[in-house]
């Protein structure tokens, strides 16, 4: 495919990468540039893709077209993956040479918003390289909990509510400080508060609902304090909600993994922060794991983590009823 660009003064924001581990905070970036751009609708120039459906030389051709009674257009493609190490597979086939040289060479005037859904772009690509040079990458790092609690209180505010201490430090427990999940409960609680003003803790725990996260270290939580009935009925409780034996085990290994990471690091002397970076999760859950491993030793959380391998295996090998199996592995620790 060769392209012909309009040769004309570099556009640096002629091309916009926007990413980061949370999509919805990458599509709020990606709609405030776009409403920057087109103050006001305008279906005839703007555009949207998905690289997953698209391919991208059909994305240039509309990006290289002359806008409609208008400065620019704007075009946003989602799932952008050619900027990273992904390899999905995709009914598609992409240019890769058409994109080299769109980056290198494209001045607009229309623009071009690709979004990714990673927190890291592939350094060793030369369009990535190219992109950090020529125009504009923005990483959009996920919401601690310090500022997760600052935005809920701020939508609140926009609602004419308040949010109790309490019942924010509650929600933020109950979502495991997940921004989608902060975000849906959040509109269901201003839903069941209809003209009531301020939120309570007794309204989200009513009406918030307990993330699978936060129900499986509830879990472990159980397990490690000797809580056994209580760790059955809750296992049950997740077995009627339709969740699979198997991936439950999965989630209790990954969390003692976790509590065996954060000890080591902890130990080591890093910080809350260094470990959060080093394991690249959300610093709410290292905080969570080191409140925990404070009472545990290594030895204990490495049987446990045998013992969810062992337990593996016969999920995947027995022919016994795999509740049973998690229900022995459980009273068995």
């Amino acid at each position: 495919m060769k392209l012909r660009f309009i040769k004309g003064v570099l556009n640096l924001n002629a091309i916009i990468i926007n990413h980061g581990v949370v999509p919805e905070l990458v599509a709020e970036r990606t709609t405030k540039i776009v409403s920057d751009l087109l103050p006001e609708q305008d279906d005839f120039n703007f555009s949207r893709y998905d690289l997953l459906e698209t391919p991208i030389q059909n994305i240039i051709e509309d990006a290289m077209t002359i806008p409609f009674l208008s400065e620019q257009k704007v075009i946003v493609v989602k799932n952008s993956y050619l900027f990273t190490g992904e390899k999905p597979r995709v009914a598609v086939e992409h240019q890769l040479d058409a994109l080299a040289q769109f980056v290198e060479q494209f001045t607009g005037p229309n623009v071009v918003i690709f979004e990714v859904n990673s927190d890291k772009l592939d350094e060793r690509k030369k369009i990535v390289k190219n992109m950090k040079k020529l125009h504009q990458v923005n990483k959009i790092d996920a919401l601690d909990e310090m500022a997760l609690k600052k935005w809920v209180k701020q939508e609140m505010n926009n609602q004419f509510k308040d949010i109790k201490q309490d019942a924010l430090d509650e929600l933020i427990q109950l979502t495991g400080a997940d921004y989608k999940l902060v975000s849906n409960e959040m509109h269901k609680l201003l839903l069941y508060l209809g003209d009531d003003s301020i939120i309570t803790k007794s309204h989200v725990e009513m009406i918030v609902s307990r993330s699978l996260e936060q129900n499986v270290f509830l879990l472990t939580d159980y397990i490690t304090t000797h809580r056994k009935k209580e760790a059955i009925v809750l296992l049950k409780d997740l077995i009627s909600m339709k969740e699979e034996p198997i991936k439950l085990l999965a989630l209790i290994s990954g969390q003692y993994r976790l509590f065996y990471q954060t000890k080591i690091l902890s130990q080591k002397g890093f910080s809350e922060a260094q470990i959060a970076k080093q394991l690249k999760i959300h610093p709410y859950r290292v905080k969570l794991a080191l409140r925990k491993v404070s009472r545990l030793n290594l030895s204990d959380i490495l049987k446990v983590i045998d013992s969810c391998a062992k337990t593996d295996y016969q999920l995947k090998s027995s022919y016994m009823d795999k509740v049973l199996i998690l229900e022995l592995f459980i009273l068995g620790i």
